[in-house]
């Protein structure tokens, strides 16, 4: 058996977007510019989506060029386009961390965690 998790730290490619699903539950889609660890030029552009009240907390507070933190699991998808099968790799999100306020000054880790704020003293940033 094995274990699917991954860790990443990088900058918010664009501002996240929020969409309600029919069940009212909120859903996040980002991407992440993440440097490759030997070569600081090489950078991967990871997508990531968020559930719930961690979709909600990262739109409300989160922009482009943020630098967030986010663990999760990889998830494999394949749909149909054109008659041809095609895949996306994403980053189901189940840890998201905010590691600079809007003044770009580091601040203490705030968490948002399987819907749950750990630490919201910091908001407004």
């Amino acid at each position: 058996m094995g274990l699917n998790v991954v860790i990443l730290t990088g900058r918010l490619t664009r501002d996240i977007e929020v969409k309600k699903l029919s069940n009212d539950k909120a859903v996040a889609n980002f991407s992440l510019a993440v440097n490759r660890k030997f070569n600081r030029d090489e950078v991967d552009f990871i997508n990531c989506v968020a559930w719930g009240k961690t979709a909600e907390i990262a739109g409300k507070y989160l922009k482009k060029g943020n630098q967030v933190g986010v663990q999760g699991s990889i998830r494999v998808g394949s749909y149909e386009k054109d008659g041809q099968k095609r895949y996306k790799t994403e980053v189901y999100v189940d840890q998201l961390e905010f590691l600079e306020s809007k003044v770009g000054k580091k601040v203490e880790v705030v968490k948002a965690t399987q819907g749950v704020v750990v630490d919201d003293e910091e908001f407004p940033f």
